[in-house]
């Protein structure tokens, strides 16, 4: 089972649009996915969940998206050259125990040129400390305000074969 995270809590986001479609890629290859977006984090989160407040709210995002899982992928945009601070507020919110011995995935995603290059490295200190397995290929998908339709999709062929690319060596990792 393999959690995608859309990485920011900005609504209508493009991280979001690559997050939905690297999902329905994931589906079509038959693997069973949960989706969640930072947006969709409780309102409260930075006031309770952090400091041993535990809500019921992000309790459920524990129990549906965190624990029962194996692998992860994150889909971070490029803020002020690194992520977005909810992706470390988020990962500071979970116990480090249900992060031991998982795989990861990272997607970087910037209207930039370097796809966040910087982000995913600074990501990828954070999940080796919390002993996780961090997959070699790191996807970057740079001038993403140019490369998705209206309808969030690639309109580049070649981009969309190296995010299936990227999905089947998920899978398969």
């Amino acid at each position: 089972m393999i959690t995608v995270i859309s990485g920011t809590n900005r609504l209508d986001s493009y991280t979001k649009r690559v997050a939905n479609q690297y999902s329905k890629i994931l589906k079509e290859m038959g693997e069973e996915v949960r989706f969640f977006s930072l947006e969709d984090l409780p309102k409260d989160f930075i006031s309770s969940d952090l400091y041993g407040n535990r809500s019921s709210e992000f309790q459920s995002v524990l129990d549906e998206m965190v624990v029962p899982v194996n692998k992860f992928v994150f889909i971070i945009p490029e803020y002020n050259g690194s992520f977005p601070g909810v992706v470390k507020t988020f990962i500071d919110g979970i116990p480090p125990k249900f992060f031991h011995t998982k795989k990861v995935g990272l997607i970087g995603v910037s209207s930039g040129q370097a796809g966040n290059l910087r982000g995913q490295e600074h990501l990828t200190g954070i999940f080796q400390y919390l002993k996780m397995f961090v997959h070699y290929n790191k996807l970057k998908i740079s001038h993403v305000d140019k490369v998705l339709d209206a309808d969030g999709l690639f309109t580049s062929e070649a981009d969309l074969n190296r995010l299936i690319e990227h999905a089947t060596q998920m899978s398969e990792f």
